[in-house]
């Protein structure tokens, strides 16, 4: 049998139809249903009445995608119509024993975007389904959907810094702080509280206070604490911070193992309340206080396993919740209990851990109507946080962040959201927004980088716009910086759930980076007037670097002698090679002309092939979109037969007497045996020695020592002659000397 691998995590229990414009639920049952090449379902939803159609194509190996998801209620004021963006099709059977009939399920989850359309007014969704059906001929189909709008803006801590997200996939995402203990700094950082006027409150866990700043750019940045201790006005660990409608704040001071109540950001009223232990107005390892409408304080209790509501910081009205009421003799109890959460109507959310993470559900303090819905599986990182919006979605913190909608889904965040990871997700509170969302825009990317040579327009690259709330988005003005071009097909008005694309150039006038953005002027909800994608532009250009620079051959006359010269774009852009060109009796073969990517490298290969004895010069000239470089030629064609040195000097002599000997070296480049004809000197000149006999082999040298006998005074000049098989025959060498 296989297991069910659920992406998402569901309670079919039965649901609550829609009751808040920005999350709700539906149940189905019956229709018909099969499985083949994909997923496809139509059954009835009872409230509202209606029908819900489902088709997921298969992706093989048990996925799905794309499809669509649709409802529409009997009576037309209803409807969702969205898309698949992932799923799974689980086959299980069980039975088929002893002849026993086997009978085969199977399970559909999935999660899916799209609209959804109430009383003629539309907002973008997010949603999970959960459904299951028999393998059988008209079988029928039982499920669960949960939906949540799009748009659900929270803050959240990361530790290190404060952040604000549109949604669970970080849109628009922005952050403050860092870590830090002055302003703008954070350690720790593990609760997060709003009050009636929207300003955020921060309990700074690890700098031992409490801040307070009036939007995410920090304005009116206050501190209360800063001092580690026991004493009035300091904190040790504040780790839960909640605050009541009469801007009262409340501080789980861990550390300290106490209540504290300040009355505002100077500490006046200081108040704490609590001792450890089991008993009234005792707690045991807790972290997390919050308040109700009627500022009625709850306080997760950790370490006792139960929620407990007082009326002040004296314990008035102490009350436990610590089970569900008993459903036939068995009632559910908490196993970890981390934070607490009261909605509009005084229903409990709890944050439950051990041995899986789970959100628990109570309408009121006795423990009624005891529901429970599972956020992660056995093993993984657990809740640290909990909060409720307007609606009734409860928003987790730990192991990203969460949304539990309507006790019947669970979206986990992905993207941004958990920059550092996502077990570093706490205090994850919402923002408070309208009962129908706002507008909501969004780009992407929300960066782009276009570069091109210079003197030519990049590619177009795109930027999709899109509105992911609830209402018109209304755009005034589309603007671009210099050096960039734009078109669009944005229309004035963006319905919800639509999008149109900008398509940007840039034109290159010089190499080098541009910055730049794109403005769009609007009336969004959630990001103001005036939005910007930063743009950045870059030229490049091709450069040449040739090595070396000058090439110089000495070669045999009748052989080839080869160098290299290498070629380098170390510029921007791809260059271009058109032609590599030299002359005779140089020669070029390359792998050049074309295209060199940037950092690329080529060779050119020069040989040159004397035809005279003595030097030539050339050039060899590269042509290409950098310019024109250059490299001169100089070759020298050397005898195949050469001696060394070509001329010996015997200083002065006396007449008649002989002078030391001197030596000229014979060398054979050929690759065949030199003959010798004969070797001579002239007059007053004379051979001493000589190793050269009648010849001597290929490659070999041989040496012959001449001697200087002046038979009368003056200046004495003559010769020493190889006269031998070379084609540079007779070898000379000058003589000089002068008789005394």
């Amino acid at each position: 049998m296989k297991r069910l691998i659920a992406t998402l995590l569901l309670v079919c229990a039965a649901c609550a139809s829609l009751a808040y414009a920005t999350e709700g639920s539906l149940t189905n049952s019956g229709g018909s249903a099969t499985a083949g090449t994909g997923v496809s379902i139509t059954s009835s939803v009872a409230s509202p009445v209606g029908t819900l159609m489902i088709n997921c194509p298969s992706t093989g190996s048990g996925g799905c995608t794309g499809g669509s998801f649709d409802f529409l209620s009997s009576d037309g004021s209803t409807s969702i119509s969205a898309t698949f963006e992932s799923g799974s099709a689980i086959e299980s059977c069980y039975g088929g024993g002893r002849g026993a009939p086997r009978t085969c399920y199977y399970s559909v989850t999935g999660s899916f975007t799209g609209t959804l359309t109430l009383t003629a007014k539309t907002q973008v969704i997010i949603g999970v389904t959960s459904q299951s059906f028999k393998i059988a001929s008209g079988s029928s189909a039982n499920g669960t959907s949960a939906y949540n709008s799009a748009y659900s803006p929270f803050y959240y801590s990361d530790t290190e810094q404060i952040l604000r997200s549109d949604d669970l996939v970080g849109t628009n995402q922005i952050t403050y702080g860092g870590q830090g203990g002055g302003a703008g700094g954070f350690y720790g950082a593990y609760g997060i509280a709003l009050d009636t006027l929207g300003r955020i409150y921060v309990a700074d866990t690890y700098n031992c206070r409490v801040v307070r700043m009036d939007n995410m750019q920090g304005a009116n940045w206050t501190t209360y604490g800063g001092t580690c201790g026991s004493a009035p006005g300091e904190f040790y660990d504040p780790q839960g911070i909640a605050v009541d409608s009469a801007g009262r704040i409340y501080v789980m001071d861990t550390g300290n193992s106490r209540f504290v109540r300040i009355n505002d950001m100077t500490g006046a009223g200081w108040t704490t309340f609590g001792s450890v232990g089991s008993g009234v107005n005792q707690f045991l390892s807790f972290t997390w206080v919050t308040v109700d409408a009627a500022n009625h304080i709850y306080v997760a209790d950790t370490g006792n396993l139960r929620i407990v509501r007082f009326d002040d910081m004296t314990g008035t009205n102490w009350t436990e919740l610590s089970q569900s009421q008993p459903i036939n003799g068995v009632s559910h109890t908490f196993v970890s209990p981390v934070a607490v959460a009261v909605d509009a109507s005084g229903g409990l959310y709890v944050a439950d851990n051990l041995p899986a993470a789970e959100v628990i559900h109570v309408t009121d303090m006795a423990g009624d109507n005891w529901t429970s819905i599972a956020v992660s599986p056995l093993g993984s990182t657990g809740l640290n946080s909990i909060s409720v919006d307007a609606s009734g979605a409860a928003f987790t913190g730990g192991g990203g962040a969460r949304i539990v909608d309507n006790m019947a889904g669970v979206f986990t965040s992905s993207g941004a959201v958990g920059p550092i990871g996502t077990y570093y997700v706490f205090g994850v509170t919402p923002v408070p927004a309208p009962s129908w969302p706002p507008s909501a825009i969004s780009f992407s990317p929300t960066t782009l980088s276009l570069s091109t040579d210079v003197g030519t327009t990049s590619t177009a690259q795109s930027v999709t716009i899109s509105n992911f709330g609830g209402d018109t988005l209304n755009l005034s003005d589309i603007s671009i910086s210099s050096g960039f071009a734009e078109t669009n097909n944005c229309p004035q008005q963006i319905v919800p759930g639509s999008s149109c694309s900008v398509d940007i150039t840039f034109a290159a006038s010089a190499a080098g980076q541009v910055n730049g953005s794109l403005t769009v002027t609007d009336d969004s909800g959630n990001a103001g007037t005036t939005q910007s994608v930063a743009l950045t532009g870059v030229g490049t250009a091709p450069a040449v670097s040739v090595t070396p620079t000058s090439l110089d051959f000495s070669t045999p006359l009748g052989s080839e002698g080869t160098a290299s010269v290498t070629l380098q774009n170390t510029g921007t852009a791809t260059l271009q090679v058109s032609s590599v060109t030299t002359a005779a009796p140089f020669r070029q073969t390359n792998n050049c002309v074309g295209s060199v990517a940037p950092a690329g490298i080529c060779t050119i290969t020069v040989s040159f092939e004397p035809i005279a004895m003595g030097t030539v010069s050339g050039t060899l000239t590269i042509s290409d979109t950098a310019g024109t470089q250059t490299v001169p030629l100089s070759g020298t064609g050397a005898g195949l037969v050469t001696v060394s040195p070509t001329t010996l000097s015997f200083g002065t002599v006396k007449v008649g007497r002989t002078s030391s000997a001197k030596k000229v070296t014979l060398t054979n480049l050929q690759s065949v045996a030199l003959n010798f004809s004969n070797i001579t000197t002239t007059t007053n000149f004379s051979i001493a020695s000589n190793t050269c006999g009648a010849s001597i082999a290929a490659g070999a040298h041989c040496t012959v020592a001449v001697i200087l006998r002046p038979s009368a005074k003056g200046t004495v000049t003559g010769t020493l002659s190889f006269v031998d098989g070379a084609a540079n025959s007779p070898q000379t060498v000058s003589l000089s000397g002068s008789g005394k």
